[in-house]
């Protein structure tokens, strides 16, 4: 096994509240501090990006299967459960920002 084989995976959906609260926390301790710190604050902040990104891909991917009737009620209760969860980490990442 090669040390580039080695992946971490967080499921946004079930522990993605936590893994926000640590990226914001990070950018938010680290952004004003020495250049690693900022440097620590960057990637953080890229992490949080990346992760919203992957959030919207999955959404839209479900909307699609949704619209083409492949879709159960709690389907759809899980689909705008995410939707409120990434509105609310997008919200945050605007604060963090300022």
């Amino acid at each position: 096994m090669a040390l580039s084989d080695v992946e971490l995976t967080v499921n946004l959906y079930t522990e993605g509240d936590k893994f926000f609260d640590l990226l914001k926390a990070a950018v938010r301790d680290w952004q004003g501090g020495w250049g690693h710190e900022r440097e620590r604050a960057a990637y953080a902040l890229e992490l949080y990006q990346r992760s919203l990104q992957t959030m919207r891909a999955h959404l839209e991917e479900a909307r699609a299967k949704a619209e083409g009737g492949f879709f159960t009620d709690q389907d759809q209760r899980i689909l705008n459960r995410t939707e409120e969860k990434l509105a609310y980490w997008e919200k945050k990442l605007a604060e963090i920002r300022k």
